[in-house]
Order: structure tokens, then C-alpha cells, then sequence
């Protein structure tokens, strides 16, 4: 972990400069209102900072990002659970867990996050760049406007795979197999994104982003 220094409360959420991408690791468990672990959940974990720490980190932590482009273009956000996406259950598609997109999703969009990537759910997805409604706000990945949402909690678990009821209208790839991403940083306008089989090793998806920040 890379220290105190660097983010929250025990690195529960931090940020560092890895090339040309700035990457923020979010908690999207507790430490913001409502969250699906906090206080009189099922985890009934923290909050540790209150409801505003975490957020009020995480706005100066990519205010200060945006500042650095010049240096560093790209913007990575990261946490364990979806912001938008399909779902298991017939009851749900769009916000995955919607307290998350109501602390989190304003500022991604604000500050012009490139790409968020969250697991949670047992399959991969890609998504079309959406809006902060979850919906779709263009075909492609070229200069397009919108967060670039990608699920990946594919690399296997004691539950196993999850099986797809409702599918998002933005969802672009759904794969449900065991497997990793790769993600491959040309240039300060150039990401290449893929998805890999754990068994064959095999491409299932890929998808080209380019920005010209």
C-alpha cells in the first residue's frame, strides 16, 4: 500500500502516478452517506472519517490531477463495487449500487475521469461512455464525452461465476468466464483496453479509447 501520506483513514483510499496515469483507489464500502457496509448494515463497518473525509479527499485529489495533465493525462478511477451496470437480479440494471453513484459519480464526471474501473459482480463488462444517469452518451471511444465504465470481477471466487438476468442498455460486452485485463497506456492520447480468457488465454474483448487531452 503506499502509505498514509498518500490517501485516507489506513489507505481504506489512496492515489499515485504510475506513467502517464494518475490512479485513485476508492472505498466503496463505507465513509460516505448510505454506503452498503457503514453503520447498521449487515458489516456494520465504520464510518471512520464521517460521510464528507473520503469525498472531500477525493475532489482536492483529482482537482489536483486535473492541474497535472500536462504531465500525467490520464485519470483512473478505481473501487471494488460498479457504479452502473447489468445485474443478477431482475429487480436491478442501471446503478449498481446507487449510494456509490451518488457520492462518487458527480465528481468522476465533474473532473472528467477517463475511466472507472470496478469488480463486485462475477463477469466482465464494458460499457458505452455514459452520463450520470448510467445511460449511454455515445457508440464509440473516440473523444467521446462520458465516464468509461469497465467491470471486472471475473478472477474467480467460492460463488463462483454470476449469471446475467438484466442487462444494462449501455452495456456494450458482457463476458462470463473466468479471466483478467489488460490495459495497455500508448500515449497521453492512445489506451487499449482487453479482456483474456484465464483458461486459454484467449482475447474475448477489447476496446480502443482515445482521448486528446
Amino acid at each position: 500500500m503506499p502509505g498514509d501520506e498518500s490517501g485516507g483513514y489506513k489507505n481504506l483510499w489512496y492515489s499515485f502516478d504510475y506513467g502517464l496515469v494518475h490512479v485513485v483507489v476508492i472505498n466503496t464500502e463505507t465513509d460516505f452517506p448510505d454506503a452498503p457496509s457503514g453503520p447498521g448494515t449487515l458489516l456494520n463497518g465504520g464510518n471512520f472519517q464521517g460521510v464528507t473525509g473520503q469525498l472531500a479527499w477525493l475532489q482536492n485529489d483529482l482537482l489536483n490531477a486535473n492541474a497535472s495533465r500536462d504531465r500525467v493525462p490520464w485519470i483512473i478511477v478505481t473501487g471494488h463495487r460498479p457504479l452502473y451496470g447489468s445485474s443478477e437480479t431482475l429487480a436491478l440494471a442501471g446503478d449498481n449500487c446507487p449510494a456509490c453513484v451518488a457520492a462518487f459519480a458527480p465528481l468522476l464526471l465533474q473532473y472528467k475521469v477517463d475511466m472507472y474501473i470496478g469488480a463486485h459482480v462475477h463477469w466482465y463488462e464494458r460499457l458505452y461512455p455514459v452520463d450520470i444517469n448510467g445511460t449511454k452518451v455515445a457508440n464509440d471511444y473516440t473523444n467521446s464525452p462520458g465516464l468509461i465504465h469497465i467491470t471486472n470481477g471475473a478472477g474467480g471466487g467460492p460463488e463462483g461465476l454470476a449469471k446475467i438476468k438484466k442487462v444494462l442498455p449501455a452495456s456494450a460486452k458482457i463476458v462470463t468466464e473466468y479471466g483478467y485485463t489488460k490495459l495497455q497506456v500508448t500515449n497521453g492520447s492512445y489506451i487499449r483496453v482487453s479482456f483474456f480468457s484465464a483458461d486459454s488465454n484467449q482475447e474475448l474483448d477489447s476496446v480502443d479509447i482515445v482521448r486528446d487531452h
